[in-house]
């Protein structure tokens, strides 16, 4: 979209709405050295249980679904060892490797 790869690492762990964790995992994303804290193929099987345990509580989480897929075509390209920031690699190098 033409934004600044940069200004984008700095301004939005500052923003109100997104997870505080990404503070922590700015400096991973801009070097791209995903030293792992916690797999990517661990994140993914997270998100395929947390839609199951609030489907017994008749509570749906729509996004959560959406990040289990991006995060499954991640592992799948490889990234399932690094740490879950590796996510920004898959999506700002493309989605095919």
């Amino acid at each position: 979209m033409g934004m600044d790869h940069d200004f984008l690492i700095d301004a939005l762990p500052k923003a109100p709405v997104v997870a505080h964790f990404i503070q922590f995992k700015k400096e991973m994303m801009r070097n791209s050295q995903y030293d792992v804290m916690f797999p990517l193929k661990l994140m993914h099987k997270d998100l395929h249980l947390a839609p199951i345990s609030t489907y017994e509580l008749n509570q749906p989480l729509l996004l959560a679904n959406l990040a289990k897929e991006i995060y499954a075509k991640a592992n799948q390209t490889g990234l399932g060892r690094k740490d879950f920031a590796a996510i920004h690699q898959y999506l700002t190098k493309g989605r095919n490797g």
